[in-house]
C-alpha cells in the first residue's frame, strides 16, 4: 500500500518524542485525510519499525505516574481508558516493588500532612484525597492507622 511519506514521517517523530500507545496514534491519524486501510498500514508500519510498542508504552507510563504518586487503581483506570490490553496491564503491575510503592504513599502522605498542617488531625480529608489519587481502601487505612 502506498502511504503518504510526509505523514509517515511526522508519525514516527510524533511516536519517537515520547512513548506513544496505538489509541494516541489512531486520534492523532482522525485529523487526516487517511483511509482506514492507510492507517491500519501505517500503525502496522510504526510497530514493525518499533516506533509504537505497548509493552515499553505501559512501562513508561506506570514508572512516571508512580513517580507522581498516582496509585494502583488511578494508573489502571488511566490504561484501561487508553485501550490497554488488561493482561499487559497485570503483567506490569506484577513487577511493581511493593515495599517502594507503600514507601510513596507516606511520602504522599507526609506531603499532604505539611502542606495542609492545619487540617492535619482530620484523617478523613487525608483519606479521600489519597482515594481520590487512585489509592486502595485497605492500603490507606493500614497507611493512616501506622501514623
Amino acid at each position: 500500500m502506498d502511504l503518504p511519506a510526509e505523514l509517515l514521517s511526522q508519525l514516527e517523530r510524533f511516536c519517537v518524542y515520547q512513548e506513544r500507545c496505538e489509541q494516541d496514534v489512531r486520534k492523532k491519524l482522525t485529523a487526516t485525510p487517511c483511509s482506514v486501510a492507510q492507517r491500519d498500514a501505517i500503525i502496522e508500519h510504526l510497530r514493525e519499525f518499533d516506533f509504537l510498542n505497548e509493552e515499553r508504552y505501559v512501562d513508561t507510563f506506570v514508572r512516571s505516574k508512580i513517580r507522581e504518586q498516582w496509585g494502583k487503581l488511578k494508573i489502571r483506570q488511566a490504561l484501561r481508558v487508553k485501550n490497554i490490553d488488561p493482561k499487559l496491564i497485570d503483567e506490569r503491575f506484577a513487577d511493581i516493588d511493593e515495599d517502594e510503592y507503600r514507601q510513596m504513599l507516606e511520602e504522599t502522605i507526609a506531603k499532604w500532612r505539611r502542606i495542609n498542617a492545619g487540617d492535619a488531625d482530620n484523617k478523613n480529608k487525608l483519606i479521600r484525597f489519597l482515594l481520590n489519587r487512585g489509592f486502595q481502601m485497605d492500603e490507606v487505612l493500614a497507611a493512616v492507622k501506622q501514623d
